[in-house]
Parts: C-alpha cells; sequence; structure tokens
C-alpha cells in the first residue's frame, strides 16, 4: 500500500494489564432517551489508510457521513496498549454525522514504532502529522486511558487546531498509586519473545474474564491488538506515567468532557473536578464497554457537549 493513499473499505464491523489489576466525577450522566438507530441503518462511508509523520508510518480508519454535514472531524486515540480497534463500534455512530477518525498511535496497532521510546508531546506532534496531512484545519479530540494525556497536550501544542476535548478517564495518580502502576506495568513486561509466547494462555484467561463485555471472537482480536508487540508495549504507559497531566490539565482552556465509568481510574479520574478549568466531569454506571457496548449512548452524550 502506497503511503499516504487510503483505501475504501466497508467498515461496520484491551486490557490494560497494569490498569485492570489496579479501579472510577461528579456529575451523573442524565438518561439518555434517544433511541439508538442500528449501525446498518447508518449512512456512511468508510476507509483505512496510512500517512507519514514524524515517527514514520501512521495507520487510521474513519468513517464519514454519505452527505458531508460541515461539522467538526473527530480524532478518537486508543489506550495502550492497544489500537484503533478499540473504536469499531463507536466510529459508524460518530461517524454518521461528521467525520470521524481512529488512529494507531506510534509503535501500536498498524503504526509504526519509533526507533526510541516515545513521550507524550512525541505522540501527540504524531498525531498533529496525520491531521495536516489530512488537511484538516480544526478538530475535536477524544483521548481515552492513557492517551488522554496524548489529547491534552496536542490541545497545547495545536491550540489551534483543536476546538473541544473529551477524555475517558483522567490520569490524575498520587505518588503511591503511580509507584503501585510502575511496578505492576515492570512485573507483566515480558523478558524475551519466547517468554511473551509462555505468558499467552494465563493473559489470554485473565482478559477473557476482565473483558466478559466483548463476545469469544472480539474478545481474541482484541487481545492480540493489545500483544501485537510484546517487548515494547509499555512504552505508552511509560510516557503516559512521565506527563505532568494534572499541570496540563489545570493549564487547558479547551472546552471539555470528562467521561468517568465505574472502572480502574474512577477515584483518580473523580480528582479532576477540581482542575478542569472550562468542563466537567461526568460519572457514567458501568465498569466496561465504553466504547463497545455502550457505544450508542456514549456516541450521544458525546455529540451532544460537541454540539452545544
Amino acid at each position: 500500500m502506497e503511503i499516504g493513499k487510503s483505501v475504501p473499505r466497508t467498515f461496520l464491523n484491551r486490557r490494560h494489564f497494569a490498569f485492570a489489576m489496579v479501579a472510577g466525577g461528579v456529575t451523573i450522566a442524565r438518561k439518555i432517551s434517544a433511541k439508538p438507530v442500528p449501525v446498518s441503518d447508518l449512512h456512511i462511508e468508510s476507509e483505512i489508510g496510512y500517512h507519514r509523520c514524524r515517527t514514520g508510518a501512521v495507520h487510521f480508519r474513519s468513517v464519514r457521513p454519505a452527505v458531508d454535514s460541515c461539522k467538526t472531524p473527530l480524532l478518537c486515540l486508543h489506550a495502550s496498549p492497544g489500537s484503533s480497534r478499540a473504536y469499531t463500534n463507536f466510529l459508524p455512530r460518530m461517524g454518521s454525522d461528521r467525520l470521524t477518525i481512529a488512529a494507531d498511535t506510534p509503535g501500536y496497532g498498524l503504526s509504526d514504532r519509533p526507533s526510541e521510546q516515545s513521550g507524550i508531546a512525541d505522540f501527540a506532534g504524531a498525531m498533529g502529522d496525520l491531521m495536516d496531512a489530512m488537511n484538516l484545519q480544526k478538530i475535536d479530540l477524544l483521548g481515552s486511558h492513557t492517551s488522554s494525556a496524548t489529547a491534552v497536550e496536542l490541545a497545547r501544542q495545536r491550540p489551534d487546531l483543536v476546538r473541544k476535548i473529551v477524555l475517558n478517564s483522567a490520569l490524575l495518580f498520587t505518588p503511591e498509586e503511580l509507584a503501585d502502576i510502575r511496578a505492576d506495568v515492570a512485573r507483566s513486561q515480558a523478558s524475551s519473545l519466547e517468554a511473551a509466547a509462555d505468558q499467552v494462555p494465563e493473559r489470554w484467561r485473565r482478559f477473557r474474564k476482565y473483558r466478559s463485555d466483548l463476545s469469544e471472537e472480539q474478545a481474541w482480536l482484541f487481545f492480540w491488538e493489545t500483544n501485537r508487540d510484546p517487548m515494547h508495549q509499555s512504552w505508552g504507559y511509560a510516557a503516559a506515567f512521565d506527563y505532568n497531566f494534572a499541570e496540563a490539565l489545570a493549564q487547558t482552556n479547551h472546552p471539555m468532557l470528562i467521561l468517568n465509568p465505574d472502572d480502574v481510574l474512577f477515584p483518580m479520574t473523580k480528582r479532576a473536578r477540581d482542575l478542569v478549568r472550562n468542563g466537567k466531569v461526568v460519572n457514567l454506571p458501568w465498569k466496561m464497554g465504553t466504547f463497545g457496548t455502550h457505544s450508542a449512548k456514549v456516541a450521544t452524550l458525546i455529540r451532544d457537549f460537541l454540539e452545544n
């Protein structure tokens, strides 16, 4: 495939090993009464492609309405380790009335892995390069778990590019919590590819139990996305843990919606209410499946924020 060219494709159809073992505002989300539209009834067009950025080739998936709505495009960034596959169910929901893009951050999914470990500034810079390559002048941003840091940093680097920000959880750890999570990540890191292969059966059993919201086939696909590069899968964690998220969040003036599902980051995300300048934290009642099982509800919630 030629870099910079997108390939049309019908697109209708992670365990975070450390975060899953470590738990999930302030405002309770109002009941969403809008009846979800079946995905099969959405008039959308989809494509996949690659573009060059500072870290190499970046892979993306996108969905757009068959008729241009002129609404601000939405860029979705996945948690680490993982890939844009995390937004498989969500993309057609949001893409029904605006261009919605899910990118594989450098070193994950089908994007090139940088030659050296990257920081959050590097991840954000690469995503800015992608937006430039797609000729987008203004975007909204969605970050999840580790990529919440990337979303905030991209808004800091490119304030004129970013309009509004949605975060799925906030990385607001105490020093003690951060030390525990770093230790969990270090323990889960395989020492060799052979060791990683030996760990697959047990990792799969634990992942399947943790992501019981997914069908077996979906869980298997997601599992392999998180284990595609076992010797480097912790790079995204390391970048997020080294980033001063609290300071960056407190300095961000962009309108912001912070989703707080009842998962491993619930208590950490709750702290954002004291830091966010121009936004709110919304508690969500579920523990998992925010962009899967609950994608229709979340799309309605996010769309309401982006349009009002």
